[in-house]
């Protein structure tokens, strides 16, 4: 088998079982990462477990690719070897890097608004759409009119992450954001159509905001993204008492742990907390 052999293979395996579009892209990249690492003329039928083994610890104790990363190679591997080499790698040989999870970075009130202030129509409706609704720079580009129900007051975000669809609220600032801007522009099928056909790039919104987020000036030490629009939203929900499992369901999360994170970071049950004082201390 060759190199391209392989590739096209796992390449139609991935799209074949429907896989988002950025992890069959993250997916092949690390494959084409790790087949840089052998020879030219390999012959990928005598692939070993300890190819992978020994290219991942190796550019885990040499490169400065961050934990997450090397999950994510390590994730690409397992795949690859399993489904197209019939040679499933357990995770025990190959296993994860443990690190902490940063704290979400959010945006302040005044840095929304200052956001808002600024963006031209197209943006501003596409902040909203991060801010008030928790979308995804994906699902913003992804956006159908139809999808939008002004009567419910209801986002119908089809077919995101893993697959998954899930309804949010559409609050009455991000519909009257999503109007100005129709009147301008009016699209008739996809909310943000491409200059082609179809809708813009998945990263278009991302890349957008970031030159906004430069112009302004807003904490660039922090490297804001976009993505800090769903984490300030999934935040300030959760400060106003959003309970976990709304907010998953909200979120689109597979699973409580990444939800979790916005349990870990709000304060609000803190500050309504006692303190032992408060009742058994009299002075």
């Amino acid at each position: 088998m060759t190199k391209d052999e392989a590739y096209n293979s796992f390449h139609q395996w991935l799209t074949f079982r429907n896989y988002a579009k950025g992890t069959v892209t993250d997916y092949l990249y690390n494959f084409r990462i790790f087949s840089e690492s052998l020879p030219t003329d390999f012959d990928y039928s005598e692939l070993t477990d300890q190819h992978a083994i020994d290219f991942v610890f190796k550019l885990r104790s040499e490169s400065q690719w961050s934990p997450s990363s090397i999950n994510l190679l390590c994730s690409s591997l397992r795949c690859f070897y399993d489904v197209i080499m019939n040679r499933p790698i357990s995770i025990r040989r190959l296993p994860n890097v443990k690190y902490t999870l940063d704290d979400p970075q959010i945006f302040t009130d005044s840095e929304i608004a200052l956001l808002l202030k600024n963006a031209d129509i197209r943006l501003r409706a596409m902040i909203y759409l991060g801010y008030d609704c928790g979308l995804r720079t994906s699902e913003v580009a992804r956006l159908r009119i139809k999808d939008i129900d002004s009567r419910k007051m209801l986002l119908h975000i089809v077919h995101s992450k893993r697959g998954k669809s899930r309804y949010v609220k559409l609050s009455q600032q991000c519909l009257q954001a999503l109007r100005d801007y129709w009147e301008v522009y009016r699209p008739s099928d996809w909310m943000f159509p491409g200059k082609v056909e179809g809708h813009i790039g998945e990263f278009y919104p991302a890349a957008l905001f970031h030159k906004l987020l430069i112009k302004l000036n807003i904490r660039p030490e922090d490297r804001l993204t976009f993505h800090c629009l769903r984490h300030t939203y999934g935040t300030t929900l959760r400060n106003d008492d959003c309970d976990i499992f709304t907010l998953k369901k909200l979120l689109g999360h597979s699973c409580l742990s990444s939800t979790n994170r916005y349990v870990r970071i709000s304060t609000s049950d803190i500050q309504k907390s006692a303190s032992p004082s408060d009742h058994h201390i009299r002075p």
